[in-house]
């Protein structure tokens, strides 16, 4: 029986594992840190015109995807990636590499803990014992320095994040598990993907499944006393060494590093961050890096060309970003208008980088509408709802690989044409019969003129 066309496949392209989809195969190159020189950026972007279809998509993960190589390029493309020294020994190597990293690591003299020798050294120690070969593809890891392009908001299966006091503060699907010395911390990370594997269940995919479960047993009734186990902090109070005890989440203790109580810092140093929109699109002249971003992820080889020749020019390099956008750094000037002259957004309040939008057909084959077009149409009057707070989600079908959480506004692909559905994620019933691109333009422009100034100030079910 074939797989159905809405399912969400349990893996992710890699460059030795490609997938195929409605523009041919789809090819993920992994990058240290999201880290690229002039040079290496230059290559890609000639490889993705030679081996492919030109067109590159932005990850999550900070990494890049060529799409449209065929079959017969496939393997030129692999040699030209081993030249670059971009291609994983074998395609598990490849696949456990999942570490998002700071984008300024090493480049950021505000950063509380300089997370750039660990990045590598994780991966290293994640290639190098095949015991974490066995992860879910998918599972992943994020190494958080702080600082003024902090991650604060991005997720991970194991978070390791910069405490104000030169502490590691260490995560679990989202859970704080305590604190840990800098020279600690890959130990406990590592520590806790170990218990993740011993403990998890067939179905348990993800960090977040193991610690709902572990949770959800907490909190049964104990048999002996009918009282519930202690709903308190993740390991239960300190003992008396200061050390975690025992609560929800304790058989999740790394065996090799000492997890200390989690207390917020009394008095943080201040950090000016870069903000929101900073992060998607403009010069930080604080910083010294300069933001360009791709409407939707997506740029072309002669965009990603354009950018390494500029990065070239002003002696930086190229930070990919889990935000889908590619920062130049350090650099001390503003290039907003070279990086304009490329048809890349440079203003932080344009409208489509608060959309989400996936490719859509023809590009992926369970697209129902060509979203990512379509998305860009929908702009002028999406502009309205998103200047006022309102987050929207495009999806080409009911799978929501673009956007996973509820969206204010979600438009899903059925046959041609788009359901909606507000407060709301991909997956959720549509509250309108399916409506045409026109249709669905004049029936938001007719609801915009019932929206509120602030989001906040208003629910968004009386749009219905």
């Amino acid at each position: 029986m074939s797989e159905p066309s809405n399912q969400v496949k349990g893996w992710c392209p890699g460059a030795l594992r490609p997938m195929r989809s409605g523009d041919g195969l789809i090819v993920r190159v992994r990058l240290t840190g999201g880290e690229l020189t002039p040079e290496r950026a230059a290559a890609l972007a000639e490889a993705a015109g030679r081996f492919g279809n030109g067109l590159i998509d932005l990850t999550s993960r900070a990494n890049l995807q060529m799409r449209g190589v065929r079959d017969e390029t496939l393997q030129p493309l692999l040699d030209r990636l081993a030249e670059l020294d971009l291609l994983d020994a074998s395609a598990a190597a490849e696949q456990v590499r999942n570490v998002i990293a700071s984008p300024l690591a090493g480049l950021d003299p505000s950063a509380s803990i300089d997370v750039q020798p660990l990045i590598r050294a994780l991966e290293l120690r994640l290639i190098g014992n095949d015991r974490f070969h066995s992860l879910p593809a998918k599972f992943g890891f994020l190494l958080d320095g702080g600082g003024v392009l902090s991650l604060d908001g991005v997720e991970a299966d194991i978070a390791v994040r910069a405490e104000d006091d030169g502490h590691f503060r260490l995560e679990a699907g989202g859970e704080v598990l305590g604190r840990v010395r800098v020279e600690e911390g890959l130990d406990a990370a590592l520590g806790v993907a170990e218990r993740f594997l011993a403990l998890r269940q067939p179905d348990e995919r993800r960090m977040r499944d193991v610690v709902i479960r572990l949770q959800d047993e907490a909190r049964l009734p104990s048999p002996r006393s009918g009282l519930c186990i202690s709903e308190g902090n993740a390991w239960g109070g300190p003992t008396k060494s200061g050390r975690m005890g025992e609560g929800p989440l304790a058989a999740l203790q790394p065996e090799k590093a000492a997890l200390a109580v989690h207390t917020p810092s009394v008095a943080p140093h201040f950090v000016e961050k870069a903000g929101a929109l900073s992060r998607l699109a403009g010069h930080h002249p604080s910083a010294l890096f300069f933001t360009a971003a791709a409407p939707f992820g997506r740029l072309d080889a002669g965009q990603l060309e354009g950018l390494a020749a500029i990065a070239a020019r002003h002696g930086a390099t190229l930070r990919l970003t889990p935000w889908r956008s590619i920062l130049l750094a350090p650099l001390a000037v503003d290039v907003g208008m070279e990086v304009s002259s490329l048809g890349l957004v440079v203003d932080p309040h344009d409208p489509r980088l608060a959309i989400a939008a996936c490719p859509g057909s023809p590009s992926c084959l369970s697209g129902e509408v060509s979203a990512q077009a379509d998305a860009a149409r929908l702009a002028p009057v999406l502009a309205g709802f998103v200047e006022r707070g309102a987050s929207v989600h495009v999806s080409g079908c009911a799978k929501g690989c673009a956007r996973r959480a509820p969206a204010s506004i979600t438009l899903v692909g059925q046959g041609g044409r788009y359901g909606i559905a507000f407060d709301a994620d991909s997956k959720a019933p549509s509250e309108t019969e399916p409506m045409s691109l026109g249709e669905l333009t004049a029936f938001l422009a007719k609801r915009l003129q019932h929206f509120p100034e602030k989001l906040s100030d208003f629910s968004i079910k009386k749009m219905r």
